[in-house]
This record gives structure tokens, C-alpha cells and sequence, in this order.
């Protein structure tokens, strides 16, 4: 039995809702206006930009609605990463019901084994989360350049 096409649609949009996260970022003119270099960001994964921009936000202490800009893209990247990576690092799994669904599994140490279903709950409530991202890049850009 595969899984329903509403619930790969949600998988798609996640992962598409966290690339859309990372352009509202690297395609932002307050990081034009930084020693950051956006087209080397262009070729990274999401944690890694965080990090990259993490590093530049003790030098932006003079211009206050940058670093926040910035800050939020650190904060924003680093959840809507480890979101996205528990979704797309799981792997397909069958309920006790029957249906299809992914499941990640955590070993956190030999024999403690924490699984996480992604079930439509799941999915639906990373949804949300980087839709507040998204929202709160969003007010964040309306900030004037200092």
C-alpha cells in the first residue's frame, strides 16, 4: 500500500517551505551589505549557511536591524533544518493500522531506541513551524537598512 497523495504533497511542501526559507535569506540585499559572500551560499546545505551567518553577527553590533535580520536567518535555518532532516531521513514504515508512513529512528544509545512516526499530525505541525519562519523573515526584511 503506498501512502496517500495528500501526504507526500505535505513532504513536498516542507521541503520546498525550507528552500524558500533559505532564498528569502541569501537573497536578502542586507547580506549584500556583509562580509558574506551569497553565492558561496548558494552552494551549501542549510545548516551551514546558519553557521556561516552565525559568524559574521558579532561584527554587525553597530547596525542593529541587520544583525536582527541576520540573527532571525540563524535561528530560522537552524529549526527548519532539523525539521526538514527528521522528514526526509526517515524511512517508510507500515502502522499497526496498516498504513504507510515514514518513521524515524533514533538510537540514543545501545538498546534506547526513540522512534518517531510521521504521520499527517507530524507533518502538519513542521508545516506550521516554518511557516512562522517564513513569516517572521518576512517582518524582518520590512526593518529599514542601517
Amino acid at each position: 500500500m503506498d501512502p496517500s497523495r495528500e501526504y507526500l504533497f505535505k513532504i513536498g511542501e516542507l521541503a520546498y517551505q525550507v528552500s524558500r526559507v533559505e532564498w528569502l535569506i541569501i537573497d536578502d540585499i542586507r547580506l549584500a551589505s556583509t562580509s558574506i559572500d551569497a553565492v558561496t551560499l548558494h552552494g551549501l546545505p542549510t545548516g551551514a549557511i546558519a553557521r556561516t551567518l552565525q559568524g559574521v553577527l558579532p561584527e554587525l553590533s553597530s547596525r542593529p536591524n541587520v544583525q536582527h535580520f541576520v540573527a532571525t536567518s540563524v535561528r530560522a535555518l537552524l529549526d527548519v533544518a532539523r525539521r526538514r532532516n527528521t522528514v526526509l531521513h526517515a524511512r517508510p514504515g507500515t502502522t499497526r493500522s496498516g498504513d504507510v508512513k515514514l518513521v524515524k529512528l533514533r538510537v540514543q544509545e545501545p538498546g534506547a531506541i526513540e522512534t518517531v512516526w510521521i504521520d499527517d499530525a507530524f507533518l502538519d505541525k513542521q508545516l506550521a513551524a516554518v511557516r512562522y519562519w517564513v513569516r517572521r523573515l518576512e517582518r524582518a526584511v520590512e526593518l529599514p537598512l542601517d
